[in-house]
């Protein structure tokens, strides 16, 4: 078996890799895969030429330090808060250039992981949200260009916190 959570550009060719070098049968492949459709569709072909299962998800999911903290919670009560971390100088040429590779939102593409974990253990849902605010001290958004010359606006950081009812 093996986990793909690399940069989007380099997955179909590590997906790859890993079918004819480790001759993996089962690949857990992180999301969204690959950057374009046909780029995912002829990954799909070829892990089932090769007789490879492909899952997709959220590595967060199955990931340590996530259960031990909800294991903490449920013996110690509290709150969780899930800060996201990435390698990302915050300076306007790596950002910019973060932000045009990943120009369908830094939010979608970083802090989905995010919201899959608040969906997948702690039972949120559209239904039983009843507010979901940004902290405006701690969030930040910038227009910078990326190496194409570019401009795009993103979030360089953002806090939420989610309130409900029904949630765990």
């Amino acid at each position: 078996m093996a986990l793909i959570s690399g940069r989007t550009a380099d997955n179909p060719r590590l997906l790859k890799e890993a079918i004819d070098a480790a001759g993996c049968s089962v690949i857990y492949l992180e999301k969204p895969g690959a950057p374009t459709v046909q780029e995912l569709a002829d990954m799909r072909d070829y892990a089932k030429s090769k007789g490879v299962t492909v899952l997709m998800g959220y590595n967060k999911n199955v990931c340590k330090f996530v259960r031990m903290a909800r294991e903490y919670q449920d013996e110690h009560g509290g709150h969780i808060t899930f800060v996201s971390n990435n390698a990302y100088e915050n300076t306007p040429e790596s950002l910019g250039e973060c932000f045009e590779r990943n120009r369908e939102g830094m939010l979608k593409n970083m802090a989905i992981h995010e919201l899959a974990l608040l969906v997948s253990f702690f039972d949120v849902t559209v239904e039983n949200i009843d507010t979901c605010r940004a902290d405006k001290d701690f969030s930040s958004c910038q227009t910078l260009k990326g190496p194409s010359g570019a401009e795009f606006t993103d979030f360089d950081k953002i806090k939420v916190r989610t309130t409900g009812h029904d949630m765990t």
